[in-house]
């Protein structure tokens, strides 16, 4: 999937601004303890080293111990402390930058201020190899802002030796001159492939992970269509067969009328379209209610309420959802506007059995007497209606106008009362006033 970016993991940046910005976050949160304790360390290290100034600088500690705890600690400090803002971490990279930066500039001042009489006034030097192999490795500066770090060493130090110090007048000179830039010079370059190749490791095992992540996701998203996000946690979690009793719960059946004439009269293509219209505002619909939808078979649209999570107004949701399927495709034309079409919704309400069938491909079923009921309700119902048992009627009927239309003959169940769910009763009311 993201194959293409392992060669901008080489190059380290990915084109593309979402997964860097992601890098750079998942980066930030993976080292921020590393850089904390290398800042922590770096900063004991550097004030102990005042210790040695008495003995090796005695003339010029004063002015170094200055430079020491008066400049360089406290920048150290302050990026530490900004290491604990979560406002300012964004910005870490660039702070430690700087603290490099400062922390070697510090001994180039160190460098420049010491006497050629003082111990340290050559071997302070050696301080710059341990600043560079600082901010190449413990404080885990990305690549580029390691190398513009030293480089501003390196431009510093050039400028103090030449300028300040004169160290090209002189044959001694040059020669000290030629060393410090050469053993500086093979530290960066140790430095700089350390640091490289630890950020184009860490950026490609990024992608795997990104990569694994972005699969995992991307099946959790296709299960969480099929099956109920507690149901589907479920399976994830375990193998167990999932079965369960709910003792109230409502389905809702709806069906396309005269659907077979429609498929033989216009295009598949268009068929498919008009299909996908309806039903993709039906998901809408059953998104803006909470409720589950349990299947589509051909023309076939299945939803129930109070299944997998039991909700007490699962009779009135869908009632609810019903009118609103049915005002839809009243109010809309399909088929490139040259058709209409009319559907039938029947539901019922009761106690069901609800659970995952399959092994490769699973499917959240319903079954009981409850759910072959509600579908008769729809395929024995109106065109343009909505139709409702008893046991759903009496759960609406405070909320909703239904009228009665009597007892039909329903195949397998015989005779039954059945209701037509017409409208809201406030509703019905303000359309009468």
């Amino acid at each position: 999937m993201f194959d293409w970016l392992y060669p901008y993991a080489d190059r380290l940046r990915f084109p593309d601004e979402v997964v860097e910005a992601q890098f750079r976050k998942e980066y930030l949160s993976n080292t921020i303890s590393t850089t904390r304790l290398a800042l922590v360390l770096g900063l004991i290290l550097y004030s102990l080293f005042g210790i040695l100034d008495i003995y090796a600088i005695p003339f010029s500690k004063d002015i170094v111990w200055i430079i020491r705890y008066g400049i360089v600690a406290p920048v150290v400090v302050a990026a530490l402390v900004a290491s604990f803002d979560k406002s300012l971490q964004k910005y870490m990279q660039m702070f430690m930058c700087i603290v490099v930066a400062v922390s070697g500039l510090g001994i180039v001042a160190m460098i420049s201020i010491t006497t050629e009489a003082e111990f340290g006034n050559r071997f302070y030097f050696t301080g710059l190899i341990l600043i560079a192999m600082w901010g190449y490795s413990l404080l885990r500066l990305r690549f580029w802002y390691a190398v513009l770090a030293n480089i501003i060493i390196m431009m510093g130090y050039e400028y103090a030796s030449i300028e300040m110090k004169k160290l090209l007048e002189s044959e001694t000179g040059i020669v000290i001159f030629t060393m410090h830039n050469f053993f500086f010079l093979g530290a960066n370059v140790i430095g700089m492939f350390g640091s490289y190749y630890l950020e184009r490791y860490t950026r490609r095992d990024f992608l795997q992970k990104y990569t694994i992540r972005a699969q995992r996701d991307r099946a959790d998203k296709l299960l969480y269509n099929v099956l109920p996000k507690q149901i589907a946690d479920r399976l994830k979690e375990s193998d167990e067969t999932i079965a369960e009793e709910f003792n109230s719960a409502t389905v809702l059946f709806a069906d396309i009328v005269n659907f077979t004439p429609i498929s033989a009269r216009f295009d598949p293509h268009a068929v498919v379209d008009m299909l996908n219209e309806l039903f993709s505002h039906f998901d809408e619909l059953v998104d803006k209610y909470g409720v589950e939808k349990i299947q589509v078979a051909g023309d076939g649209y299945m939803v129930a309420a109070g299944v997998p999570t039991p909700r007490p107004d699962h009779a009135t949701v869908l009632a609810q959802l019903a009118l609103d399927m049915l005002d839809f495709v009243k109010r809309e034309e399909f088929l490139g506007g040259r058709h209409s079409i009319e559907i039938r919704i029947g539901l019922n309400s009761g106690p069901l059995i609800a659970g995952v069938i399959g092994r490769k491909k699973y499917f959240y079923a319903l079954w009981g007497d409850m759910v072959n009921t509600a579908s008769r309700m729809e395929s024995h119902g109106e065109s343009g209606k909505i139709q409702i048992t008893r046991e759903t009627y009496e759960l609406v009927k405070d909320e909703f106008e239904c009228e009665y239309i009597g007892e039909i003959t329903v195949k397998g169940k015989g005779k039954m009362e059945a209701w037509h769910l017409l409208a809201r009763k406030e509703e019905r009311s303000l359309s009468h006033a």
